[in-house]
């Protein structure tokens, strides 16, 4: 009898049965179709404000038995590619009581805040990284210079976000083409000396960069090198007054960072919220005050213990009540402008996101955002998760922040990467070896589809070490051909029409002696010539003027018995002809 028919008459600790789907033998394509797409569906649920990861897809699949009785069994299915999220920085808090969630809430941010903060290991590998990188460039250039701007120059960075380098160069290089071309030599660069497999060259964007990531051994840091941006390094001096003068902004901005990022809208490139927004919009914020608290809760936070009604303000205002229709955030004038003043009005995206910029007023930050809608309902739904907490003034262990913030699975495994390769002295090996690479030049490359080395060309290709302006690429890598290297004169070159030197028989060569007749005496026996006074002389006698092999007067120089009317062949050494070459042919008299 099958056990899972029994009904036990008590406790039992016998687990129950599990009913497994047995998958079906035959399949219909339009099922795995539709099972593929639901498949995906839930892979890419998103990420509740709340924290909770996304809901599993669940498939209820009845057995043989259970559809007959109209019961199933349901199996569940975890969805790919799940993102599992965190709060690692609430080990490091007690158990006490509280007065409030803000002040819980507070030292959460606190905790929060020195854990994310970059580790010693994790700044050591990324300054050894940026001084390698910035030496190869310079090495390359050596009139640019390399400095770091953006979060990096701030000391604001996220465990896995960009680093951000600018090549100064001369004025030279902003010509389009040129700078093209040098993005182009930068991004080889960092491939040949080993620091990165892949780089992307973004030479059309408004500023046109390379875009990499470093090989595990090197941290595998994401790095974007721009050349002749300089605004972002005039601003790193005029965003460090600012984090000088403002306390709170330096928690606040880290926060809400880690929150745009947990849903994929830290990225301009994506229509996202850049850094630099972000934080012109943070300044704006602790410049107005808009919901009316203290001085001193704005001027001394961490005193006053006020980061965590700092946070829910910020949400609520740019949640709820700022005027994304009409405003223009300035954090230059300290207050919020128009769109009409500023001329920034688009009646095509009334909604817009409007950021004055510190260095150019002119010029709108903002612009970029164009998920501004996505961004303005997760600063919503933010504010009101922390609202509706639940709050007891019992001693417990508390996760205030946890509802909105989290680490994902891929940050932990990347700071792991950058301590163990600091502690293993993976990166001083990696590093060694991309100096070596560099200092050595670079090794002789056959190009693609020339198959092994070829000495000498086909022939019927152009000849071997060719020169001149038209130069084939065929055999443009083939070194110069070495000049031959011979005791005495050239000999001749070989030709089809003259037989081989005759030996004389004693061990030597003898004089080479030409065989058979010359061209003027093959045209004296053809033709006869006639003198100036109509007589005819025959050239084979000799008497002629176009006599080949004669001396002038009548006679041969070699006279033979029964020759016929073959010409004769001039045999004698102490003739004007040299040795071994044709007797020129006489110049022809003209008929009268």
């Amino acid at each position: 009898m099958d056990p899972s028919t029994l009904v036990a008459a008590g406790p039992s600790n016998i687990p129950p049965p599990v009913i497994k789907a047995e998958p079906s033998t035959q399949k219909l394509p339009e099922q795995k179709r539709k099972r593929s797409k639901r498949k995906r569906n839930a892979s890419e649920a998103a990420t509740s404000v709340a924290g909770d990861p996304p809901a599993t897809a669940t498939n209820a699949v009845v057995g043989a038995q259970g559809e007959a009785e109209g019961e199933g069994g349901l199996v569940e299915c975890e969805a790919e590619n799940e993102e599992v999220w965190s709060t690692p920085w609430i080990d490091g808090l007690g158990t006490t009581s509280y007065e409030s969630k803000e002040q819980r809430l507070h030292d959460e941010i606190v905790a929060f805040f020195q854990y994310i903060s970059p580790t010693p290991e994790e700044a050591h590998a990324r300054a050894m990284v940026i001084a390698k990188v910035s030496s190869l460039v310079t090495r390359r250039f050596p009139q640019g210079a390399v400095d770091t701007f953006g979060s990096v120059a701030q000391n604001l960075y996220l465990p896995d976000g960009d680093t951000d380098m600018v090549v100064t160069m001369p004025p030279q290089y902003d010509d389009p083409e040129t700078k093209k071309r040098t993005l182009f030599q930068l991004a080889a660069l960092m491939r040949n000396n080993r620091v990165t497999p892949h780089v992307q060259v973004i030479h059309r964007a408004r500023v046109p960069v390379i875009s990499f990531q470093t090989v595990p051994d090197l941290g595998s840091l994401k790095i974007d090198v721009s050349l002749n941006a300089t605004d972002g390094l005039k601003a790193v001096p005029i965003l460090r007054s600012y984090f000088d003068r403002m306390p709170a902004l330096r928690h606040l901005v880290l926060c809400l960072k880690a929150l745009l990022s947990r849903h994929g809208l830290n990225s301009a490139s994506f229509g996202g919220l850049s850094s630099y927004a972000l934080i012109c919009l943070a300044i704006s914020f602790l410049q107005l005050n808009p919901m009316g608290r203290p001085k001193e809760l704005i001027d001394a936070p961490v005193e006053n213990e006020s980061l965590g009604v700092l946070l829910m303000d910020f949400l609520e205002y740019y949640g709820h009540k700022y005027k994304y229709e009409t405003g223009v955030v300035s954090p230059t004038q300290g207050r919020v402008l128009t769109k009409e003043e500023k001329g920034w009005t688009n009646p095509n995206h009334p909604h817009a996101l409007c950021i004055e910029c510190l260095l150019h007023p002119d010029n709108d930050v903002g612009r970029p955002t164009s998920k501004v809608g996505r961004i303005r309902t997760l600063f919503q739904e933010s504010h009101a998760a922390l609202q509706a907490y639940v709050f007891s003034d019992a001693p417990a262990a508390y996760n205030v922040l946890g509802i909105v913030l989290g680490v994902s699975e891929a940050t932990l495994g990347h700071r792991g990467l950058l301590k163990d390769i600091v502690a293993s002295g993976r990166l001083d090996r990696a590093l060694n070896e991309v100096e070596l690479t560099a200092s050595q030049p670079p090794p002789y490359r056959r190009p693609p589809g020339q198959g092994q080395y070829q000495p000498y060309p086909r022939h019927n290709a152009r000849p071997y070490g060719g020169g001149g302006d038209r130069d084939w690429p065929r055999y443009n890598h083939l070194p110069p051909r070495p000049p031959p290297q011979v005791s005495g004169p050239a000999p001749l070159p070989p030709h089809h029409s003259l037989p081989p030197r005759p030996d004389s028989g004693h061990g030597q060569k003898s004089r080479y002696v030409a065989q058979g007749p010359s061209f003027g005496a093959m045209r004296a026996a053809a033709t006869p010539s006639t003198n100036g006074n109509g007589n005819d002389k025959e050239s084979r006698n000799g008497t002629g003027n176009g006599s080949g092999g004669g001396n002038g007067k009548g006679q041969d120089a070699n006279p033979k018995p029964n020759s016929g009317s073959k010409p004769n062949i001039q045999t004698d050494t102490k003739s004007n002809s040299s040795p071994g070459s044709r007797s020129p042919p006489r110049r022809r008299r003209k008929a009268h």
